[in-house]
């Protein structure tokens, strides 16, 4: 399990990297839209790698896609948001 938290927190990382990139390209973007373009990222990424958190934490999932957009959004709430999930995940075990 730490090698998939250490895979979704380095996604983490690129997927806020390339949210602020889109930021700067395009400063008129409304900042509302930050969360759902970071969620799209997230998402992608997590089916583009095939990284999934529920299926690596044994939980089953009827449909892969579930999976994908639970990891996703986790994704896309950021590297530090990560690291405390793999905090807590660490500590209940």
């Amino acid at each position: 399990m730490d090698q998939l938290l250490g895979k979704v927190m380095a996604i983490a990382f690129l997927v806020e990297v390339l949210t602020n990139t889109i930021k700067t390209a395009l400063p008129k973007l409304n900042r509302q839209y930050i969360p759902l373009i970071a969620g799209c990222l997230g998402v992608t990424m997590a089916w583009g790698t095939g990284i999934g958190v529920l299926t690596t934490l044994e939980i089953p999932v009827r449909h892969v896609l579930v999976d994908y957009l639970v990891t996703g959004i986790v994704i896309s709430r950021g590297a530090n948001m990560v690291h405390d999930l793999a905090k807590t995940l660490s500590l209940s075990s």
